[in-house]
């Protein structure tokens, strides 16, 4: 445990001067609150036509609060996922990539305790902003449900909750990429990686299969595909989706253990 300690306060203090931290943290907590006020807004106007308004549709009716939150959940689902493997493929890539991963060879603590300490570095860096997005999206939320005499009701608490629960779970989806960017080196193949699960989550969606996937059930829980989709998405595919972060953190960490400097 004093060795896992430690690693966690060199890797906390190495990720406050990490260039992806400092873009993707203003990035998840306000623009995620701003997108959601603001695409409600928008489909409220009646400004938007056409294929765009028909986009938007889902978000034009019901009590604003929780429409506000919906849609935070649905931005969050991807958006922490996007962060969360670019991150992963900075931090554990990177430095296989460039031959910095050398010099922990030479270092007291376990290779695979650094992995773990990094692992969840990242994991609580994701967590706090999803943590800080959702607050943000429900004080906003509740100002603007205020100023229409609108209450705050149970629907826009439990909107806040699923938006909450899906960025959780989006965290524990993005990390996984670390054991890719650890087997391949590379953070260009990483982030590859990355994008190819996501194309590959619309094709599951699409043939009907997205609600026992776990990269597509963070979306379809918070509506995405709409209330039929989400309905869909019970307990179990939850719970499936859930164990993907520890397994990750375990995968993770025994690659590191294994590592060879070559």
């Amino acid at each position: 445990m004093t060795a896992l300690r430690t690693a966690l306060l060199v890797e906390l203090l190495a990720w406050r001067r990490a260039t992806v931290q400092r873009l993707a943290t203003p990035l998840l907590v306000a623009l995620v609150p701003l997108a959601s006020v603001g695409l409600t807004a928008l489909a409220r106007s009646g400004a938007v036509q056409g294929a765009g308004a028909a986009k938007l549709a889902d978000y034009a009716t019901g009590d604003l609060a929780t429409t506000h939150l919906v849609v935070a959940g649905q931005i969050l689902s991807v958006a922490v996922l996007m962060a969360g493997g670019f991150a992963v493929a900075a931090t554990f890539g990177q430095p296989l990539a460039d031959g910095r991963a050398g010099a922990y060879f030479g270092l007291a603590t376990p290779r695979g305790t650094l992995a773990l300490a990094r692992v969840l570095v990242v994991a609580g860096w994701l967590a706090a902003c999803v943590v800080a997005t959702t607050v943000l999206t429900v004080a906003t939320s509740a100002l603007a449900a205020a100023s229409t005499s609108a209450p705050f009701g149970p629907d826009a608490w439990a909107a806040a909750g699923r938006a909450l629960g899906a960025g959780l779970l989006g965290t524990g989806l993005s990390l996984p990429f670390a054991a890719v960017a650890t087997a391949t080196r590379s953070p260009l193949a990483t982030v590859g990686a990355l994008i190819g699960v996501v194309a590959l989550t619309q094709v599951v969606v699409l043939v009907g299969a997205g609600a026992w996937f776990p990269y597509a059930v963070p979306s379809l829980w918070t509506g995405t595909g709409g209330p039929e989709a989400a309905a869909d998405v019970g307990g179990a595919a939850l719970a499936l989706t859930a164990v993907v972060a520890p397994a990750a953190a375990v995968l993770v960490a025994a690659q590191w253990r294994r590592l060879t400097d070559v």
